[in-house]
């Protein structure tokens, strides 16, 4: 085993992202979740044929599965539609995206990320009694035929998905936290707004 190299790569760094069939299409694709109980699952269905000197097994089609943890608050558009997902049988569109592999411009920011997309069915939506903890549910989502590579220009993806997903694990310059304070001086009052 000399001179071989292992690579491995941070989980942190792999999110998913969903897209419902009711969004316009201008829609930006939100955060699904951060992290995966078994990420994605890739089986060949298999049959066997009993023969006179012994059985002869035969591959069949493949099936792809998402398992995500999914976190979200009550109310908000990702709980909305998954549970209307459910009601009415509709597939979302679901991305694992990998920004171990991202690109980078020169000043180190992230252009394009590689992912992997497939129309799924989300096999539930569990309502999750949390004491203390995030409201999450862990679904499998069920890809309908098979995933497609392809790369993701972060222009498509919401913004909140870099700051709640990525940023969680990144380094904080004074700058990136705090509100803006501004006083006028008319009437000496102070407004405070919030942040990044």
């Amino acid at each position: 085993m000399a001179g071989l190299k292992l690579q491995t790569k941070s989980a942190d760094k792999i999110l998913y992202g969903i897209k419902f069939p009711w969004d316009d299409k201008a829609t930006l694709i939100q955060m699904l979740g951060l992290q995966a109980a078994s990420s994605t699952t890739n089986t060949r269905a298999s049959s066997a044929v009993n023969l006179k000197q012994g059985v002869l097994h035969t591959s069949g089609s493949r099936s792809e599965t998402f398992v995500v943890d999914s976190y979200w608050t009550i109310g908000d558009k990702i709980h909305d539609g998954i549970k209307r997902a459910v009601v009415q049988d509709a597939a979302v569109g679901i991305w694992r995206m990998d920004f171990n592999e991202a690109t980078l411009d020169a000043n180190g920011q992230i252009v394009s990320v590689p992912a992997e997309f497939g129309m799924a069915k989300p096999n539930g939506l569990p309502e999750t009694e949390a004491v203390n903890n995030l409201l999450h549910a862990n679904i499998t989502y069920n890809i309908d035929g098979n995933t497609q590579d392809g790369v993701l220009n972060v222009a498509e993806l919401d913004p909140q998905l870099l700051a709640d997903g990525l940023k969680m694990f990144d380094f904080a310059h004074n700058t990136d936290i705090g509100g803006d304070t501004t006083t006028t001086p008319t009437t000496g009052t102070t407004t405070t707004t919030t942040g990044k």
